[in-house]
């Protein structure tokens, strides 16, 4: 008795196209999955640079309230102590803040003694910040409209007398600077 074999790989037989097929799937899923992981943690970056950001923003906002009110209470001497200044036109020797370099700028808030420093009780920076946010007054004087000066003498009722403020804030990291200004007419 002869019993027939049926073929049922086929004559051309087994090729493993099965495996390349998971082998391009599984890849094709690994990379979906770094580009996942790599999307979530460059998101990461960003929200926490923005909220170091923020942190410097609101330090230096805090630091331009507390000069204003130094400035407002009428106790600030504009002297070259505690951070405040007096500007005098065509004065060479009196440092300023608004002048553009941005080296000469940058090494006046590196000392301490020239600027107002805003500490918390203990006299450390507030809520663990790189550096303490600090602010510099800078007085400086207008002609009012209207007015006519023909001498070197002008009366003070002729003169405006300004404040411009500039603060810096800093936020966790060092390299996180928020700089604020704003003129305050007295």
């Amino acid at each position: 008795m002869t019993r027939a074999i049926i073929d049922r790989c086929g004559s051309k037989g087994e090729r493993g196209i099965a495996l390349i097929v998971g082998l391009v799937i599984l890849a094709v899923l690994s990379l979906i999955g770094i580009a996942a992981f790599s999307i979530t943690t460059q998101e990461e970056r960003m929200a926490g640079n923005s909220r170091d950001r923020m942190r410097a923003f609101e330090a230096a906002e805090a630091a331009l309230r507390d000069c204003e009110a130094f400035v407002a209470g009428g106790t600030a001497p504009f002297d070259g102590t505690g951070g405040t200044y007096l500007v005098t036109p065509n004065a060479s020797t009196t440092p300023s803040i608004t002048e553009s370099a941005p080296a000469r700028l940058e090494s006046w808030w590196q000392t301490g003694g020239h600027v107002r420093q805003l500490l918390d009780s203990n006299g450390n920076p507030f809520n663990g910040n790189a550096q303490a946010p600090a602010c510099i007054a800078e007085q400086f004087w207008v002609v009012r409209p209207g007015t006519n000066p023909t001498g070197s003498a002008i009366p003070d009722y002729d003169k405006a007398f300004i404040a411009h403020i500039t603060a810096h804030g800093y936020g966790l990291n060092k390299n996180t600077v928020v700089r604020l200004e704003s003129y305050y007419a007295m």
